[in-house]
């Protein structure tokens, strides 16, 4: 018949053994990972020959004067304008819908361009040029297109004047 165990004794893995798993751990996970190591280190070594490295280190060291000096900064009122000005145009941009100002912004390049190929021509137009000119399908619906356009912001500015 067996003996009956009254004691458990726990093995606690000494400091040197502790260690050299820990190495073996790190040593297990670099050459599973050896390739993304070794990207990461290309990236670290491009910060480093760029200056990015020593800048971020004299920030790191000059945190406390850098924070109170952000701080500083972001007190200021032109700031508080900013911001909001900020928030504003990214509610602007979340209200508007996408095709419609791609549309917009395609047609604001491709009217830019045909400005820039005029603007080193010096034809002056008179009133019967410019008459002429509203005839013209695509003058006509940018002259339609911008009625519109201020037609909707004067109906803004009268809900606030009317407020």
């Amino acid at each position: 018949m067996a003996k009956q165990i009254t004691q458990i004794e726990k093995q606690t893995p000494s400091e040197v053994e502790e260690r050299a798993e820990a190495i073996k751990k790190l040593v297990d996970m670099t050459a599973d990972n050896h390739e993304s190591l070794m990207t990461f280190m290309e990236i670290i070594e491009e910060l480093h020959e760029a200056g990015i490295l020593d800048m971020v280190k004299g920030l790191l060291r000059t945190r406390d004067k850098v924070g109170a000096l952000a701080v500083e900064q972001m007190n200021q009122p032109t700031m508080h304008r900013v911001i909001r000005n900020g928030t504003s145009a990214f509610q602007f941009l979340g209200r508007m819908d996408p095709d419609q100002l791609e549309q917009m912004l395609n047609g604001v390049s491709q009217g830019l361009d045909k400005t820039a190929d005029r603007t080193g021509r010096q034809e002056p137009i008179g009133l019967w040029g410019m008459v002429k000119q509203m005839r013209d399908p695509d003058v006509n619906a940018s002259m339609t297109t911008l009625l519109g356009f201020l037609q909707g912001m004067g109906q803004e500015f009268n809900k606030k004047t009317a407020q």
